[in-house]
Parts: C-alpha cells; structure tokens; sequence
C-alpha cells in the first residue's frame, strides 16, 4: 500500500565548466547542489488533475479525460506547462484513472541558471511515477523529465534533469549520456545571482545564430572548450581545486567570447576573484541568471560579501551527493 500523499524532491544544480558548448556536442561537468525542489502529489476525489504552486498564487485545473485546462490565470498555465505536459504523458502511459493534485515548493531561484525547471520536473516525475507505478525508476523519471524540459526550452542540452536525477558530479556528453565523477574532496560553492532573469532558450538561440554567422571562428573554441572539461574532471577527481578554478576562469572567457556575459555579471565574477576565489565564471545561459566561485572554504564569507558589494545577492552552496529523492507520508 502507497502511503500518500507522495513527496519527491530533486538537487538544483550549477555547471561548472562546459555550457553552451554542450549543446553542440562537446562535453559539460556539472555538480548537484544542495538545493531541492519539492514536489508533493496526493489523490482527490474528482476526475480533474490539480497543479499549483503555492509560493507564487498559481493553481491549474485540467480534465482528467485530455488534460485540457479547465480553470487558472494565463499566467499560471504558461508557467505550469511543463509539468502539465508531464503528467498528461506519464498518465497516458500508465493508464491512470485517478485525479491527484500536484503541488510544487521550490527552493531554486526561478531563472538564474541552477536548474530549477528541471528539478521540478525531475521530482513531479518521480512523485507521479510511485502514485501510479508503485516504483522509482530514475531512467523512466529521466526520460519523462526531459521530454517535459523541451517545452520550458529550445534545444535543452540534457543535462539539468541528468544531474538532478542522478546528484554528484557528471560529465555529460549529448552524444554519449553522462559519467560519474568521484570527486576526491568536497568543495564550496558561492553562487551569485543577478536578480536578471533571462530564457535559456534565448540565449541558445542567440548564441547558434552568432555560431552560423562566424563558424570558422567559432569551431576553435568549441574544441578548446571540450579540451577543458577533460582537464576540469581531472582536477575534480585529484582535488585539485585550485587548477579547477584556473579552467573555471579560462572557461569563463570563452564564454564571453561567444556573447554570453554583460557587465554586472562581470563585475561579480572579478569580485569574486579579488576577494579569494580559486575561480568564477558564468553558470547556465548567462544574459543574467548567475555566476559560481570555487571557493576556499575560508574564503566563503569574503567571496559572499564582495558578490553582494558588487551588486549580486550570494547564495552559500555545497557538492549534493544524491539525486531525485522520494518518501511517503
């Protein structure tokens, strides 16, 4: 017997060297972070699906039937596409007959470049996935998560549900899935988050358009960039934190280079740096969103005051071993 209601809840995650050329097929790392999303999802006795999300006053109502929206704002529908999409095609597979509710507390700031969508994603999945199976298959959860994160943006790279399914450290490949990093110590993290929201499907977009424009220009640096990834999960694996900071800034350049920075994610990356970091850089789409410093764990404090001088809001963050998690009430 499934004791309900049931509750999931999956890692945010930060790259730490890799975007954007991941998309285009070269190799990424990224770590699980110890922040989660929340996802509970209960049964109710109507044959409606109910989707909301407290924090922010959305609430969707769809017919169990086709799923089509049956009450909630414009704003609450776009917002909860993703997970509607999810549900429709997780209770199409399964056959599911029941209505439930599913209801979102998130931790992950919403469009800052940590995953949140996928988090979310990754954890209504798998909360979906024991109501209706009985089982948490994080393959299947994968699977339905990234099928869902297509809707939230153009040309996904994959690697924000793989990560939050997973946890730890990753090297992900498109092509190839992704490998396990063991890293040989623990590392600290400080994110520094604009307050610049952006879409990453924007940015993907952008950055494709300026690629096809100067492809010959482009093409070494996609190959240095795969380069780098290679040194960074030897670094990551030796403990090498202080040469994993030197790529992160290398990284950080290239990064600039194909259009992806602006002048207060700048400043907050060089604050980071004078104030200790073995690195910073961009992390996820840029155009806004954040960056991370690899940090000292001494130097924690000053790296989170110099991002906040600079005119960041810093978040203090540590490696998250385990992936989507589920419990019952």
């Amino acid at each position: 017997m499934i004791g309900l209601p049931i509750v999931a809840s999956a890692p945010a995650k930060v790259i730490i060297v890799g975007e954007h050329f991941v998309v285009e097929g070269e190799p990424a790392i990224a770590a699980a972070i110890n922040l989660r999303a929340k996802v509970s999802v209960d049964l109710i006795d109507e044959d409606a699906v109910v989707i909301e999300a407290p924090s922010l006053n959305y609430s969707v109502k769809c017919s169990l039937n086709d799923f089509s929206v049956v009450s909630g704002s414009d704003e609450a529908v776009e917002f909860l596409e993703p997970i509607r999409v999810l549900a429709r095609e997780a209770t199409s597979l399964v056959g599911f007959k029941r209505g439930f509710k599913l209801s979102v507390d998130s931790k992950i700031p919403v469009g800052v470049g940590l995953g949140s969508s996928a988090s979310v994603l990754v954890a209504s999945a798998a909360a979906l996935l024991r109501l209706m199976t009985g089982k948490v298959d994080r393959s299947l959860i994968l699977s339905f998560a990234s099928k869902a994160e297509e809707v939230a943006h153009a040309r996904p790279s994959g690697i924000d549900p793989t990560i939050a399914t997973y946890g730890g450290v990753i090297v992900y490949r498109k092509s190839e899935g992704f490998l396990r990093l063991q890293p040989a110590k623990s590392f600290s993290i400080v994110i520094g988050d604009t307050g610049m929201s952006r879409s990453t499907g924007e940015m993907v977009n952008k950055v494709r358009a300026l690629r096809e424009r100067f492809l010959d220009i482009f093409a070494p640096l996609y190959h240095a960039a795969g380069h780098l990834v290679i040194e960074a999960a030897r670094a990551i694996e030796s403990g090498d934190l202080p040469k994993l900071g030197v790529l992160m800034n290398i990284n950080h350049g290239l990064l600039s280079a194909i259009g992806v920075s602006n002048l207060l994610l700048e400043k907050l990356v060089y604050a980071a740096r004078s104030a200790g970091a073995y690195g910073s850089k961009i992390t996820g789409a840029g155009g806004g969103g954040s960056i991370i410093a690899l940090c000292p764990e001494d130097k924690v404090e000053s790296v989170a005051l110099a991002i906040e001088r600079a005119g960041g809001k810093p978040i203090r963050a540590k490696l998250s071993m385990r992936g989507v998690i589920v419990s019952e009430k």
